[in-house]
């Protein structure tokens, strides 16, 4: 069933108001709604006063109305006597100022009053709700570590902190080492000197960062599972899960996506943005569990809620198009945020499908069409899966670890992951977002984008994959790590080198606009050239052959790329970063072989399968008509009309493909 709803917030409206809405709801389609995570002052009023009743009876009537009910846990802010009995629970950031009540996320995990609170009102809410027919399931808390809360630096986190790393390392000596402490004689003798990594004069030692970034992950991890246990324990017909944040880079949200049945997360795409970058957190969130929901979908204008802005609004189309994309790519359900816009708060320009006045206009139109088509295509896609042959190795400890040194100025470790994707998304494929740990068998071509904490296990895993036919494609900086977050002493790529068959001789990072031409030498880019900075790294073979070399007279015919055969398989080393095109072109190369060739710019292809077949999704992701050509002639889902082999999309124009 694919379920499709709307975040509703009953607490903001009278009764009579909130009558008006089912009938709405029924109208466009709905069928689920989420409800409660910011309303702990409601469910416990007074400490250990727990009232339902003001909930209750709304959740009568929607699943009267056939609209089941996701309750989120109200954890992300306490009531305002929470503050008064536990005064210590709030954050400090890392220069110790207090992060204040007044909004949300301001508490810390680690707070042993906080805890406290927070199980009781979950215990509560689980025995109340446990056996309502119309919940069906819980989100814990809203969105971890949304404003920059995942890393708290207050004397709660500072004692855990240490604690963690007692269970990590057991020797104060084994850490000494781990961290290389003899550097600036930052050495320690016992766990109660190791501070946290607070506002410095000079940066901080990385591999005290690192393990601080992930302590600070780990205790949202652990925070999830205190609470995914209690539900599970009252509640066990009901699924469990959390709103992610997309490319949220905070969180490690593979060990998170262990205490969920299946993770959500909450989509407001920029209309002028990229239009694969919706699908890539799409498909980061799918990989987790291989099923998911957007639990919040943006329906109408978003608002700054510091700056008191309006943003734009969406196009006429958008917000269905936004919808079938999250669909396509794997989505069981499509929540968008919010029912209808605040009068009051700090969201009042934060947009939902109804505006102020409550009255139905142009976007409640568009969803409202968009859910008769869900209605309509639901059976063909029950029970279908997205199809993917290609995995990217996207490493929570790598992205952390170049976040606080990046080796170059302008390079953003998720920024070139996203580039990568972008161009399998371009030829046509989908992809995993996979962790170091994952199986690897089950893909073809596993891309590998600047993977720099590598250790010996891992390179043998990687080995093992090419070595029974897989294709391995890595870039700058990979191999340059240990696990600590120390440097190898071997040459570059260190651990991988004789995976990779080739070393690097020199790294030359750029701050002056300087570029390198490279012209490729093997396959069907052999001739071409293009030009290349930021950062190079001039490559020696040994074993790999050239793929593309340096024409500068400097470097004229050093290896830019190499390509090493192992076994069955290949392994393609990067020693710069391509630009757009150009990347797209090179994968196509590499990537299997997909049906469809000459995809425009813009448009989206993706495919889920089926015991009955596969069923093609075809979106405009742009302002233009765009033509195309299938492999064939096709029934569009959509229209109940065969389309085919040549086919003109209207701008956000949508086909479903029954192939």
């Amino acid at each position: 069933m694919l379920r499709y709803g709307a975040c509703y917030y009953p607490e903001h409206w009278t009764v009579e108001q909130a009558r008006q809405h089912i009938p709405l709801m029924q109208k466009a389609g709905l069928n689920v709604v989420r409800m409660g995570e910011f309303a702990w002052c409601k469910f416990e009023p007074d400490p250990g006063r727990y009232k339902f009743e003001w909930l209750d009876p709304v959740i009568d009537a929607l699943h009267k109305a056939g609209i089941s009910t996701v309750l989120g846990t109200p954890t992300a802010i306490p009531p305002q006597w929470a503050y008064a009995r536990q005064p210590n629970i709030l954050q400090k950031d890392a220069d110790g100022h207090v992060r204040n009540p007044g909004a949300r996320c301001h508490c810390c995990k680690n707070a042993p009053g906080y805890q406290f609170m927070c199980e009781g009102v979950v215990q509560e809410m689980a025995r109340h709700y446990g056996n309502n027919p119309g919940v069906i399931g819980w989100q814990v808390d809203n969105e971890f570590g949304c404003h920059g809360t995942t890393r708290c630096f207050c004397e709660h986190c500072e004692k855990a902190f240490r604690e963690w790393l007692i269970v990590k390392y057991a020797d104060i000596d084994v850490l000494n080492a781990a961290w290389g402490t003899a550097f600036w004689g930052f050495a320690f003798r016992q766990w109660a000197e190791i501070p946290l990594p607070r506002t410095m004069p000079a940066g901080p030692n990385p591999g005290h960062w690192l393990d601080f970034l992930r302590f600070s992950s780990d205790t949202q991890v652990k925070f999830l599972k205190t609470q995914y246990d209690l539900i599970k324990g009252l509640c066990p017909n009901h699924f469990v899960t959390h709103n992610y944040m997309g490319c949220f880079p905070e969180i490690d949200y593979h060990k998170l996506s262990q205490h969920v049945d299946f993770p959500v997360w909450d989509n407001y795409p920029d209309s002028y943005g990229d239009p694969f970058q919706p699908s890539y957190a799409h498909e980061i969130t799918r990989s987790f569990k291989g099923r998911f929901w957007v639990m919040e979908e943006k329906s109408g204008p978003t608002g700054d809620a510091e700056a008191g802005l309006l943003g734009e609004q969406p196009e006429p189309g958008e917000i269905r198009r936004w919808a079938w994309q999250a669909v396509a790519n794997g989505a069981e359900g499509v929540v968008y945020f919010r029912w209808r816009v605040c009068l009051f708060g700090a969201e009042q320009y934060w947009h939902g499908i109804l505006d102020h006045d409550g009255v139905p206009r142009r976007r409640y139109a568009e969803i409202r069409k968009t859910g008769e088509e869900f209605v309509k295509v639901a059976p063909e896609i029950e029970g279908t899966h997205v199809e993917v042959r290609v995995a990217l190795i996207r490493h929570f400890d790598t992205l952390w670890a170049l976040e606080r040194q990046p080796g170059v100025s302008g390079f953003e470790y998720d920024g070139h992951c996203f580039d990568m994707y972008r161009a399998v998304k371009q030829n046509g494929h989908n992809c995993d977002m996979i962790d170091v740990d994952s199986d690897l068998s089950r893909y073809r071509v596993v891309l590998a984008p600047s993977l720099a904490l590598v250790d010996e296990a891992l390179a043998k895993r990687l080995h093992a994959f090419v070595d029974a036919g897989g294709t391995l494609v890595l870039t700058p900086q990979s191999g340059v790590r240990t696990p600590a977050n120390a440097m190898w002493d071997r040459t570059r790529p260190g651990p991988l080198a004789p995976l990779v068959g080739a070393t690097v001789d020199e790294v030359r990072p750029y701050y002056h606009g300087q570029t390198n031409e490279i012209a490729f030498t093997q396959g069907g880019m052999a001739g071409q050239t293009c030009r290349v900075g930021m950062w190079v790294e001039i490559l020696h073979p040994s074993g790999a052959e050239t793929f593309a070399e340096y024409r500068d007279e400097a470097f004229a015919s050093k290896p830019a790329i190499t390509c090493n055969i192992v076994g069955k398989g290949k392994v393609y080393y990067l020693g710069v970063f391509l630009p757009e095109k150009v990347l797209k072109t090179f994968l196509g190369g590499v990537l299997p072989e997909f049906p469809m060739k000459d995809i425009p710019e813009g448009v989206e292809i993706t495919m889920r399968r089926g015991k009955q077949g596969r069923i093609v999704f075809v979106l405009n992701n742009t302002r233009e008509r765009q033509a195309l050509t299938l492999p064939g002639q096709f029934l569009d889902l959509l229209s109940g009309e065969t389309v085919g082999p040549q086919v003109v999309l209207a701008r956000n124009g949508v086909l479903i493909l029954k192939a």
